[in-house]
């Protein structure tokens, strides 16, 4: 009875987390130490050492795929007011 209510909140929050982590680029460059790699800090990398079409095609596949995450976690909502 309450994953159910709650799981609309859940994914709201794991994908305005997941956009958010985007923005924080400066962190993820001061806390990384060079050791590892998240993706802002890749994309960084790439888009300031080359000029590649992977960081637009990488773009591109997450712009896709946050969009098929919010058009899945939005159709319970519209069943129920139909």
């Amino acid at each position: 009875m309450t994953f159910p209510i709650l799981s609309a909140g859940m994914l709201s929050s794991f994908l305005f987390a997941f956009a958010t982590s985007f923005d924080e680029l400066t962190i993820a460059l001061f806390s990384s130490g060079g050791l590892s790699t998240t993706l802002p800090k890749q994309f960084w990398d790439e888009t300031t050492t080359q000029i590649s079409p992977v960081i637009a095609a990488v773009s591109t596949c997450l712009f896709v795929f946050i969009s098929l995450l919010i058009s899945v976690a939005d159709r319970p909502r519209r069943r129920s007011l139909s």
